[in-house]
């Protein structure tokens, strides 16, 4: 990547990049903590008696004390007439699903229960205040295929509670009520999976009901929550538009492979608001839990700027001349999408690549399904998942040990997503150096800048060396905010609550004598958060209130510093859990130039060069002198001493100016006079004569 070297101003810095997640800890809560309730689990049998495929069973099982029973009507609403049969000490009911009919003499069987479902109304005997628990089976075949030969069983037991609305359904029942039941799930014989009771049982789930159930999606953007329960109700056109677009490329084959496989459909949106689809498998267990969901700051802030990596050297030999041209990485819209990273732009394409980045770092696969099913719903947009921890109790440390240790976790997978998108970015940033006088352009925009360089040197090559300069950015983790929920592996059971209602949650589904000890273990989990330098920060949670021991709250207030290398002191909200440090390439270039070390002229030539520098250092010398004088003049004139002006003036006489005419005829004998004789100093005609020269 190349190193970083000058710092700049901080004025000449970028501004810093900021991207928000969620990211979910279990925290281990006894199991003997949790309320129940009186639930009713159902099955049914893999194999089938083909000795008696006329007849079906139905076992009702319960305890002693509350007698289990069961009405069954078909999908006209028709009211079942059952039969009693004995199986050792148990006494099913028997449900006639053929007859025998003759007709002109021919005997055949035909179907005595029409339609491809049957409804279920359980209650027990002697219920007061107590509604039936009322179990819909769509078999998606007709019932005596669907039923023939074979054992469907109903238990009542104490079961931990599904969903915390029941404790409050529970109290708004009279005082003399009974015992409340409600529908646990289906348990597949086969597998041993539990599914929720308002989930369509695997029994119902055939080929054909999922392939009429795509077909209408596709062609509606309405997915039936019976076969998919992981893609939300769209309360809008734009909505089921947007979610149809998103699975178009999806075809029915691979859609009913998945489904009859365990996976379930999820359609959700990214923090762009864009749809998009994965495959998560099937919940297996509707076992109850506490989950401290934690939002998540991810915010880079820029450092140091200097030289990296040498991409372009060439030389000029003495007295040579080239032009040059420099050409960014910014050439096309899909090179700017290859070349964002998170650091510095935040744009769909770089917080998608980062989200997916992230997701495939988890090590848990079952994790990574909680993840998408605790958050598939079509308006959860603006908050990106970034995972979910196991806080194990056997940790060091107690919960407060454990929720740091998926805390460390989520840091490693934060760190490695940025370092991967960082270096994703930073390969595609390439600047290009021609040495050509002529470049051909690429299609697109481009941006160059045009430079000619010359070598005045006479004997020695001059080389340049252009290297790529770096951006160095800090990315702080800082935990901002933490809400607590109740889940248990399925969707429709979440109850998320901020920490100030923490109180209301556990008492619908913590028993009254644990509330205290399980209140302890969520504020034990928070109070422990350590931040990058293993300090303990217990401030996040303080009292909602004056009392202490009232409700509590997360304190979004809190801030935390921190000094980057370059020295500059930087304060983020929340806690700081995780530290980076990445260098990015940008498209600046800088350039150094040097000298070669061997001269390039014999000895002669050398000889000439010295001379000419010699006779070059006498005319300065002279000129020097000359301008020393004229100094000297001007000192004297100023202080008006005139004989110094004299003495200088016979020092520095000023030449004679001598006006020469060329080519004048000069003669010394005076020419003879045309009349008498000469007489000296005049004429005859008795003007002067010129004197001689």
């Amino acid at each position: 990547m190349g190193t970083v070297e000058p710092t700049v101003a901080p004025q000449d810095l970028p501004g810093a990049t900021s991207y928000r997640g969620q990211h979910m800890i279990d925290l281990p809560v006894d199991d003997a903590a949790w309320l129940r309730y009186k639930g009713i689990s159902y099955w049914l049998s893999p194999t089938v008696d083909h000795n008696a495929e006329v007849v079906c069973w139905v076992y009702l099982l319960s305890d002693p004390d509350l007698e289990l029973t069961c009405d069954i009507y078909d999908e006209t609403g028709q009211r079942l007439q059952l039969g009693r049969a004995n199986d050792g000490d148990l006494q099913p009911w028997v449900i006639s699903l053929k007859q025998e009919v003759s007709s002109n003499g021919a005997v055949s069987w035909q179907d005595t229960v029409p339609g491809t479902s049957l409804t279920f109304r359980l209650n027990y005997r002697g219920s007061v205040a107590v509604k039936d628990v009322v179990v819909p089976v769509d078999f998606g075949q007709p019932v005596a295929q669907a039923l023939g030969g074979r054992k469907l069983y109903f238990r009542l037991s104490d079961q931990p509670l599904a969903f915390t609305w029941l404790t409050e359904q529970d109290r708004q029942r009279p005082e003399n009520k009974t015992p409340l039941i409600y529908l646990h799930g289906y348990e597949d014989p086969d597998t041993g999976l539990e599914t929720i009771g308002t989930r369509l049982p695997p029994i119902a789930l055939t080929r054909q009901r999922i392939s009429e159930a795509w077909r209408t999606a596709k062609a509606t953007g309405y997915f039936d929550p019976a076969v998919f329960p992981n893609v939300p109700a769209a309360s809008d056109e734009a909505t089921r538009t947007g979610m149809a677009l998103a699975v178009a490329g999806l075809d029915e084959t691979t859609v009913v492979q998945e489904l009859t496989a365990g996976g379930r459909l999820v359609v959700l949106r990214d923090m762009a608001g864009a749809f998009t689809y994965r495959f998560v498998p099937a919940p297996a267990h509707c076992r109850p839990g506490l989950v401290l969901v934690e939002h998540y700051r991810l915010t880079s802030l820029p450092a140091r700027y200097g030289g990296g990596r040498t991409i372009k050297t060439f030389s000029l030999l003495p007295g040579e001349r080239t032009s040059i041209r420099i050409s960014t990485y910014k050439r096309s819209t899909e090179s700017l999408q290859k070349t964002s990273s998170i650091l510095d732009s935040v744009t769909d394409e770089t917080e998608s690549e980062f989200g997916r980045t992230v997701s495939s770092e988890q090590s848990n696969q079952a994790n990574a399904g909680k993840t998408f099913e605790y958050r598939a719903e079509a308006e959860a947009q603006g908050q990106a998942n970034w995972g979910w921890g196991s806080a194990s109790a056997k940790v060091s440390g107690g919960v407060s040990g454990s929720s740091n240790s998926a805390r460390e976790e989520l840091t490693k997978n934060i760190s490695n997503a940025v370092s991967q998108n960082t270096a994703r970015a930073s390969a595609k940033r390439d600047v290009q150096i021609d040495t050509s006088l002529d470049v051909k352009l690429e299609q697109g925009e481009e941006q160059a800048v045009d430079r000619t360089l010359e070598n005045i040197n006479t004997s020695r090559t001059l080389n340049f060396v252009f290297r790529q300069m770096n951006q160095e950015y800090v990315t702080l983790l800082h935990l901002v905010d933490v809400r607590v929920a109740f889940f248990n592996g399925h969707a429709e059971s979440r109850d998320e609550v901020a920490l100030t209602d923490l109180d209301r949650l556990l008492a619908d589904c913590v028993e009254p004598g644990s509330v205290p000890a399980v209140r302890k273990q969520v504020l034990d989990a928070l109070r422990g958060i350590t931040d990058h330098e293993g300090r303990a920060r217990p401030e996040i949670v303080r009292p909602a209130g004056a009392d202490e021991n009232g409700p509590f709250q997360i304190d979004t207030t809190l801030t935390s510093a921190y000094t980057t290398p370059d020295g500059r002191e930087h304060t983020v909200s929340g806690i700081i859990v995780g530290v980076g440090q990445q260098v990015l390439r940008t498209d600046g270039v800088v350039v150094d130039s040097f000298l070669g070390e061997g001269d390039a002229l014999d000895a002669y030539s050398m000889g000439l060069q010295e001379q000419a520098v010699r006779a070059r250092q006498l005319d300065n010398d002279r000129q020097e002198a000359e301008n020393e004088r004229l100094r000297l003049a001007l000192q004297l004139v100023q202080k008006g001493d005139a004989a110094a002006v004299g003495l200088y003036q016979r020092l520095f006489p000023i030449p004679q100016v001598v006006n020469q005419i060329d080519h004048a005829a000069v003669s010394t004998t005076p020419l003879p006079l045309p009349s008498d004789e000469p007489t000296p100093g005049g004429t005859s005609n008795g003007t002067a004569a010129a004197p001689a020269l």
